[in-house]
């Protein structure tokens, strides 16, 4: 399902994916064998928020949860991911990560 912003002006929005689990796209130093060809069996493509090309693509088991908020707000990332195509930062936040204060 793909979700239209259109009332929103974008540049006031930043976004950020919610990761549950190990998904070796999304971690941080994880070294992982990926197929030789590109193949979307059993795959998700997950998409850029701003440019809507494809971001990375993950396990269709894996489960990746998209937000957006105002650039206003304070939202603390576990890490951020630069798009290929646009350079555009994605924020990340994983659901295993320990609490920080």
């Amino acid at each position: 399902m793909e979700v239209k912003i259109e009332d929103a002006n974008i540049d006031e929005l930043g976004f950020v994916y919610f990761v549950s689990g190990c998904v070796p796209e999304f971690m941080p130093h994880i070294a992982f064998r990926r197929v030789k060809h590109f193949n979307t069996v059993k795959k998700k493509i997950i998409k850029c928020p701003y440019c809507r090309n494809t971001f990375t693509t993950v396990d269709e088991n894996d489960r990746v949860e998209l937000f957006c908020h105002s650039k206003k707000a304070a939202v603390r990332y576990d890490r951020t991911i630069p798009c290929k195509t646009c350079r555009k930062e994605v924020g990340i936040i994983y659901a295993t990560a320990p609490a920080t204060a």
